[in-house]
């Protein structure tokens, strides 16, 4: 009987047993191929061949020497049946016992990322965990490493000093070299298999990869068309495809929230690229969109590609209060907990919370700080709910160019299911500025790198705009630079009217953004400065839950006068635009906005590390991005400072700043 001394399909000396003694297996040391290990692998149950060596990797066996076979096709079903001299006949000794470890012992994955798919690469050798070291770590070898892993293509190969920590403990791979199309890291080049119990992991690698799956066309990565990866393409999934499940399974890759809906084709523009038929099995707790089983093609075809909304704040919860329905307001964004903001949190904005958390409907909202203002940071998102939204996630939220919320103002709910607790807990939060004069210089990866940087230059595809939905009565916006911005108008009774502010929230403005294809609303302004309208007063006031399609899927009351001057407005994302300008080539340049008629710089007082990396996303330019300490040739007006995107953000305009 073959077996693997010591640890199963782990590691060991392929040995046989003749009436119950066991010896060990040698083989000449010209026998390279080594198919003899894949006759035990294949002979245990154990996978493929992941190493086989001839010189007693595990150590030197004792006792009896029972076989040496030699030249196996490797198509044999059991050792013995490889030709060979005779039991225990041999012309080697103990120092030529041969090893295997088969792919099923040795397993694979990224830590320290807080994520699946990005982190430190370390691979389990006997049952041990231990990290790979190499020196001339690159992209190929990233991308076997995400291939493997289910996560896409690499986007950037690290050594793990710089961007998750070095390991501690064993090294269980080094040197390793891969082309960059093998199925595993195992099939690569490898010069040194441990684990090697060495204290040294300046050579630790790291890699971040693109992902299986992404959402495109929303504003930010918890909403859009679902794409995944096929190949080294990005390919639409039909919208049949796609259900509760796998909406699930996307949102928590993702790193979002939960499910807020599911939608079908139209809601976030045209595929720019192909679509894929098949689909995915989910039983909803998968890691990742790869760890479900495929569904072959239906049979009815593909309608369009398959949308899914997630929730861009992971969790919310109350704390510091005398039951879980009372307290401070956090959220969880990408795995960091922090109070919400209480300048513009309201009643609305509780109710929908408290629902949300099963604590029935809000009570109160206590003063700013009445619950402590917490350890996390205190994030300065407005939320604009109606009150009858059934998650705080589909809630219209307004973040670029919000004041910075005052110390220890964090917002505070007692909701009906809890009991009214008032506490005062203040503590401080403070930001160091960017050490970076004037202007913030920005070098993007998906501009021609520089030597000796380990970034790949996907080409970017257009992004469609989105689509507005038919059967649909015409909404404008007028007054501004843009179509995007402007006071609100309707096309009703033959001519255009304008709309009064009162009553008018940024969940209205919301639809409106939607409905015109200009991303999500950043502020709902009364626009006094273009007066009221030469049209007639449209004689409805919207009511909106800020989750409609279009402005006529609104609820509405009439209205046959305006109390105040001035028409309803809205500022959407889209009217806001980027560029990288003074570089060399689009994506190098100082960062500029188009607000008001007018291009201007952003401030680098500030200014994250996480902001490069979100506006070179933004604008198509790759995955990564650096700051520069580039002086400007001479002083030039800011829209804004203090922009502080966080690692993973793709959208400008959901980053906390100074205001306008």
């Amino acid at each position: 009987r073959c077996w693997l001394w010591g640890c199963s399909c782990a590691c060991g000396c392929a040995g046989v047993s003749v009436d119950g003694e066991w010896g060990s297996v040698c083989a000449f040391d010209f026998d390279w191929e080594a198919r003899w290990a894949v006759v035990v692998c294949r002979q245990l149950g154990c996978g493929r061949v992941a190493r086989a060596s001839l010189h007693a990797p595990f150590g030197q066996g004792s006792g009896r020497i029972w076989l040496q076979p030699y030249f196996c096709r490797g198509t044999e079903d059991a050792l013995e049946h490889c030709p060979h001299f005779g039991w225990g006949q041999h012309f080697c000794g103990h120092e030529r016992d041969v090893g295997v470890t088969c792919t099923d012992a040795v397993e694979l994955r990224l830590a320290g990322g807080g994520s699946p798919c990005a982190g430190r690469v370390e691979v389990k050798l006997r049952g041990h965990w231990g990290t790979v070291g190499d020196d001339n770590w690159d992209m190929e070898d990233a991308e076997v490493v995400c291939q493997q892993l289910g996560c896409g293509s690499a986007s950037a190969a690290y050594s793990a000093l710089e961007r998750f920590g070095a390991g501690d403990g064993l090294v269980s791979l080094a040197l390793v070299d891969c082309r960059g199309d093998e199925a595993t890291l195992w099939d690569c080049e490898i010069r040194g298999w441990g684990p090697y119990n060495i204290s040294i992991h300046g050579l630790d690698t790291a890699v971040v990869c693109q992902g299986f799956s992404q959402l495109v066309g929303g504003d930010g990565a918890c909403a859009g068309r679902l794409e995944v990866r096929r190949g080294r393409a990005w390919v639409g999934v039909c919208e049949n495809q796609v259900d509760m499940k796998v909406a699930q399974v996307v949102c928590r890759e993702l790193d979002c929230g939960e499910v807020i809906a599911i939608h079908g084709s139209g809601r976030f523009g045209a595929v720019s690229g192909s679509l894929w038929d098949g689909g995915f099995h989910c039983n909803g707790t998968e890691p990742l969109l790869s760890a479900c089983a495929r569904r072959p093609p239906q049979s009815q075809g593909c309608s369009g590609p398959g949308s899914v909304i997630c929730s861009s704040y992971a969790g919310f919860r109350l704390r510091n209060g005398s039951s879980g329905c009372s307290g401070r307001v956090e959220v969880a964004v990408r795995g960091t907990w922090g109070s919400v903001c209480a300048s513009e949190w309201d009643l609305p904005d509780a109710h929908v919370l408290c629902r949300h958390l099963g604590c029935g409907r809000a009570f109160s909202v206590p003063p700013g700080g009445s619950f402590g203002s917490g350890q996390g940071p205190l994030r300065p998102d407005a939320f604009g709910c109606s009150g009858s939204e059934r998650h705080p996630g589909q809630c219209p939220v307004a973040v670029l160019g919000k004041p910075p919320c005052g110390p220890g103002n964090a917002a505070a709910v007692n909701c009906s299911g809890g009991e009214d607790y008032f506490g005062r807990d203040y503590s401080w939060m403070t930001t160091a500025a960017a050490d970076i004069p004037h202007g913030t210089y920005l070098v993007c990866s998906g501009g021609c790198p520089e030597k000796g940087r380990r970034w790949r230059c996907p080409k970017q595809p257009p992004q469609p705009t989105p689509s507005v939905p038919t059967g649909s009565l015409p909404v404008r916006l007028v007054g501004s630079s843009g179509r995007c911005a402007g006071r609100v108008e309707v096309y009703s009774g033959g001519s255009w009217s304008w709309v009064c502010q009162e009553g008018w929230e940024l969940q209205d403005a919301a639809v409106v953004c939607r409905q015109l294809g200009c991303g999500t609303a950043l502020q709902a302004p009364g626009w006094v400065r273009s007066g009221a309208g030469a049209g007639p007063l449209w004689p409805y006031s919207p009511d909106c839950s800020g989750s409609e399609e279009s402005l006529w899927k609104c609820g509405r009351t009439e209205r046959r006068e305006c109390g105040r001057g001035g028409g309803a407005g809205a500022v959407c994302s889209e009217q806001l635009s980027a560029r990288l300008a003074g570089g060399p080539g689009r994506c190098r340049g100082f960062l500029e906005m188009f607000q008001n008629s007018t291009w201007s710089r952003v401030c680098a007082n500030g200014t994250s590390k996480g902001t490069a990396a979100t506006v070179c996303r933004q604008l198509g330019c790759g995955e990564l991005g650096q700051l520069r300490a580039v002086p400007a040739q001479e002083p030039t007006e800011a829209w804004l400072a203090w922009v502080g995107c966080e690692d993973g953000a793709r959208s400008l305009w959901q980053c906390p700043s100074a205001p306008w």
